[in-house]
């Protein structure tokens, strides 16, 4: 079972972010529950209104290494949210990661990619749900 949220030690991801200074950044994770296993980590920061990403491993490759990611991106973006973020940006997202990113209506700044409004972006309601 895949399990995704915020990493209680950052030992736990160590491996995947050695640089000393990154052991006080804010991370998302996606986890192998039956194996105990990393399945791909997000480095972020946010502030008033603003998420920044700044880095994105996937060490899961497979079919569904975009589904996971999706699912982490996703349950990072709720989280946000709630605090009251509306921008996501993205700094150095390539390949996969920045098709992801532009199929979701990104736009290219000078910094990286950026939605000024990622919510109704990610959780538009399904075509066949009430508007009650």
């Amino acid at each position: 079972m895949v399990k995704i949220g915020f990493p209680r030690a950052f030992s736990q991801i160590q491996a995947l972010f050695p640089e000393k200074e990154k052991e006080r950044d804010l991370y998302i994770v996606a986890e192998d529950t039956a194996k105990s296993e990393i399945l791909g980590a997000v480095r972020f920061f946010y502030g008033a209104e603003q998420v920044d990403i700044y880095e994105m491993i996937m060490t899961f490759q497979g079919d569904q290494a975009m589904a996971v990611f999706d699912g982490i991106i996703r349950t990072l973006l709720y989280k946000m949210a709630e605090e009251g973020c509306t921008t996501l940006s993205v700094k150095g997202a390539t390949g996969e990661f920045a098709t992801y990113f532009k199929d979701h209506g990104f736009t290219e700044v000078e910094e990286g990619l950026i939605h000024r409004a990622f919510v109704g972006e990610f959780f538009k309601p399904c075509a066949g749900c009430s508007e009650k």
